[in-house]
């Protein structure tokens, strides 16, 4: 008995993990650190698309409605007859007027239209000019209307003696009278980008000889 008691029990044999298994419990963490920046960069480029995507359209959004240029629309308004004189003599039938007309520009742009001196020309039959007046050089504002007065001297005094339309018409008390008028400027959208725009009249009336006034005006 005196002997076991002097025995040491031996310690527990000290057991070292094995390399494999120490990478074996890091690896999972390393994993998901992948993954994670993996998902991430994925995100930041599905992002990135969708920034650009988005922008895209803000920007074609942006062209078509504020750079997109059109021609104003020019078109006459309210026309006074003054000083109307005429004769239905056959062989050389004849009038001359002073006709004030009032011109109506409506810029629909979002620009101001910057425009160069025009004209307007009233004819008679085919083509045959009678009338001519000059538009000043001006501006319309972006998206605004302007409205100008010119005054137009008009007669038919040298028409070809063969003509019987005029005749015919001033004994019948009313006279076909067709307009051209032709307007160039520059708009310019924003401050950015600038085109050039050329607006056409053409308008139709008949001028009553007995109230001495323009009646059934029709623009196009």
């Amino acid at each position: 008995m005196s002997e076991d008691s002097h025995i040491i029990p031996l310690a527990p044999p000290t057991t070292n993990p094995r390399s494999d298994q120490g990478l074996n419990r890091s690896k999972p963490s390393n994993f998901y650190n992948h993954n994670n920046k993996k998902q991430s960069s994925s995100k930041f480029f599905v992002y990135l698309l969708s920034a650009i995507v988005l922008i895209s359209i803000v920007m074609l959004i942006f062209s078509m409605i504020f750079l997109r240029f059109k021609s104003p629309s020019f078109e006459l308004g309210h026309i006074d007859v003054k000083n109307l004189r005429y004769s239905n003599n056959s062989s050389l039938p004849s009038f001359n007027m002073t006709m004030g007309a009032e011109i109506i520009i409506d810029n629909e742009n979002f620009g101001r239209m910057n425009f160069q001196d025009s004209s307007m020309s009233v004819f008679l039959y085919d083509n045959v000019t009678v009338g001519f007046a000059k538009i000043n050089v001006g501006h319309v504002e972006a998206r605004k209307s302007k409205r100008m007065g010119i005054v137009l001297q008009v007669g038919a005094n040298e028409l070809n003696r063969s003509n019987g339309n005029l005749s015919s018409d001033i004994n019948s008390g009313m006279v076909k009278l067709t307009s051209f008028g032709e307007l160039k400027g520059k708009v310019k959208a924003m401050k950015i980008v600038s085109r050039y725009k050329t607006s056409v009249l053409n308008c139709t009336m008949n001028l009553n000889l007995t109230s001495q006034a323009v009646q059934d005006l029709l623009c196009s």
